[in-house]
């Protein structure tokens, strides 16, 4: 399997098979997650079995989410692709949050899964917790 298809079936499995996605995650896996603080939630994990802690925590926040019109797109880098999608989870009023987040591989393995939102959607459905500029909340 390419990387690009990998990506694809890696974010799929997301709260769903979650054991997919760690068994093709680096054990030095870090995700960031940049506008997290503004909600209450941690910015950067370091290692697998840190990061899954980490994502099955947020995972309780958003029961049967999946992800909808993925698109995965290279990057210069072989190793490293965008993907953009939206999240849904119907567990959650009017939750559509659309998403773009970098995945980098390292041995065939994603050693890096950064993710941003849309910030205001995020402050509806989470509430601000955290440092938010101004400009967010307007």
């Amino acid at each position: 399997m390419d990387l690009a298809q990998l990506a694809a079936e890696m974010q799929h499995s997301i709260g769903v098979d979650s054991d997919f996605f760690y068994a093709n995650s680096h054990p030095d896996l870090v995700v960031e997650l940049p506008y997290a603080p503004w909600v209450g939630r941690g910015e950067r994990v370091v290692g697998r079995e840190m990061c899954k802690a980490h994502m099955e925590e947020v995972g309780r926040s958003l029961p049967g989410l999946r992800f909808l019109d993925l698109r995965v797109t290279p990057l210069a880098d072989k190793d490293t692709f965008l993907l953009e999608y939206i999240g849904f989870c119907p567990a959650l009023d009017n939750y559509r949050l659309p998403y773009i987040c970098i995945y980098r591989f390292k041995d065939d393995k994603l050693i890096l899964f950064r993710e941003y939102w849309d910030t205001s959607e995020g402050l509806r459905v989470f509430g601000g917790k955290g440092n938010v500029p101004e400009s967010v909340t307007r």
